[in-house]
């Protein structure tokens, strides 16, 4: 009766903690695809090819599968992609709460995944088109599921071996990140299991592994893809690519401002607690639960490391490691003040809502660090669609082209208009702020551009992006056309006389 009893206690949590992420979701939909991945992604629902990077490699077969599922209903790319990432926060946020209760108990399980639902990076990540959730889902599933394999429960073998290459398909690094804790958890399940368990992940990892090489032309071809692309990163980054120690400078910098933001001020009680037993020489309480921790933390950690570090919600394959560490650290150090316990629980949820719901995206000021926040969504939503509207409704696409740094998102939401992309090296990468110089110079004018002349015999360029406009030649040959929200729309008006010079580092209009 009471084994009963606790089950249903454990299926109204997870209800509500599936209720609460959800409705804390809903209000803050994006609306345009945040991201250059997200509209990889978009295409790639309408044709897969790695080698157009639809999406790009390596390729998240799984993941564009299910997006194509889910948006037989949806009709839209970015509703479909939004949704998943909400329902699989959810989800994720009720993993945690198994996972930890059956590392820790039930309520370190609850403050756990209270503390992730309301990370204000894993909030983030959950009203965007990116598969970082769903990833997270899948690792959570997988490393809670196999805990209860490596206690003797072998009822949860095959199910976890089966989330885990589901995972791999998603996003093939996360069976690389968890081999090593795979290896760990499975080490007494004897010979029969052990083989029995690696079939079935390798036909399950062969029913998307086989369509993603069909589908790219071949292993040949798709390796190739793979390596062009891991190049265009990983040359800078990887010390295995010649990033050296300036790579590593940067991966680090990037991965513990990631990681900070993620587990937010949580980390207090974690480091203190660990730091605390370090000091003091006393194991974390259990050897095979600290280890189990640092193969699922560890893995990751390096080659973010040493190889390259990208997008912040990559750190969700970990983060909620971190998370669990927290809250046993909180529970341990406030033994005996249940008062203080309370406390410190309440503030540390109220601060990461505050954060997310209330704190701008720069803080600081411009130019500073970003936060991605509520206002991060709000902004980015207002920056395309704007600029959309004003382009729509003010120039005709057979005599506009458009030079953008994003202009993949040009691409997608803008296709009658000619592109011009001028790229620009992110933050926080080699040679930032500058043109990356990837096209040949072009001298040309507007016919030459395949664009027609409008009724006052002129065509147009748009300057899509503002942080363009410092590489322009032609300052004083631009106009303005204010936006909606603020801001405004630069764009140049040539003659038929006149050629637009777009060059590997600078912009503008030649000719009288």
């Amino acid at each position: 009766m009471n084994h009963e009893s606790n089950c249903w206690k454990d299926a109204w949590m997870a209800m509500g903690l599936f209720v609460f992420t959800i409705l804390s979701r809903m209000p803050f939909c994006s609306q345009i695809l945040y991201h250059w991945d997200s509209v990889n992604f978009a295409y790639a629902m309408r044709e897969f090819s790695v080698a157009k990077e639809q999406p790009q490699p390596p390729g998240y077969i799984v993941y564009v599968w299910l997006c194509r599922l889910v948006d037989a209903v949806a009709h839209d790319a970015q509703t479909t992609m939004v949704s998943i990432s909400i329902v699989a926060s959810a989800l994720a946020v009720v993993a945690l709460f198994g996972l930890g209760r059956s590392m820790f108990g039930r309520w370190i399980g609850v403050i756990a995944a209270l503390f992730l639902a309301t990370s204000p990076l894993f909030w983030f990540y959950g009203e965007i088109a990116l598969p970082h959730t769903l990833d997270a889902l899948l690792v959570i599933v997988s490393v809670w599921w196999l805990y209860e394999v490596m206690q003797g429960d072998h009822r949860y073998l095959y199910p976890a071996i089966a989330i885990l290459a589901i995972a791999g398909g998603v996003r093939q690094q996360t069976i690389i990140f968890l081999a090593p804790l795979l290896l760990f958890a499975l080490r007494r399940v004897g010979w029969r299991r052990f083989l029995a368990a690696g079939v079935l992940g390798a036909l399950i990892c062969l029913a998307w592994f086989v369509p993603l090489m069909v589908l790219s032309g071949g292993v040949s071809n798709y390796m190739r893809a793979t390596g062009a692309f891991a190049s265009r990163f990983q040359s800078t980054t990887s010390v295995f690519m010649g990033g050296g120690w300036w790579g590593v400078g940067r991966n680090v910098r990037k991965l513990t401002m990631y990681t900070l933001y993620g587990w937010n001020i949580a980390l207090v009680p974690g480091v203190a607690y660990v730091a605390s037993r370090l000091w003091q020489c006393k194991s974390m309480h259990s050897w095979e639960r600290s280890i189990y921790l640092l193969l699922w933390v560890g893995p990751a950690l390096t080659f973010y490391t040493i190889v390259h570090m990208g997008q912040q919600g990559l750190v969700f394959v970990f983060l909620p490691a971190l998370l669990l560490v927290s809250v046993v650290g909180l529970t341990r150090l406030s033994v005996k003040r249940p008062y203080l316990l309370i406390t410190a629980i309440s503030v540390l949820l109220v601060v990461n809502v505050g954060i997310f719901c209330l704190i701008p995206e720069y803080p600081l000021g411009p130019d500073t660090q970003r936060l991605l926040t509520r206002a991060a969504l709000v902004n980015s939503d207002r920056y395309y669609q704007d600029r959309f509207e004003a382009i729509e409704e003010d120039f005709a696409p057979e005599s506009t082209a458009i030079l953008a740094a994003n202009w993949h998102h040009v691409e997608y939401y803008l296709p009658g208009y000619v592109r011009l992309p001028f790229d620009v090296v992110g933050k926080w990468e080699k040679g930032e702020g500058r043109p990356k110089g990837n096209y040949q110079e072009v001298l040309a004018t507007p016919i030459d551009m395949g664009l027609q002349m409008n009724k006052e015999d002129q065509a147009v360029i748009v300057v899509f992006d503002p942080f363009l406009l410092p590489f322009s030649e032609s300052h004083t040959s631009t106009w303005e056309l204010s936006l909606k929200h603020g801001g405004g729309l630069d764009y140049f008006v040539l003659t038929g006389e006149q050629m637009f010079h777009y060059g590997t580092q600078s912009f503008g209009v030649r000719g009288d």
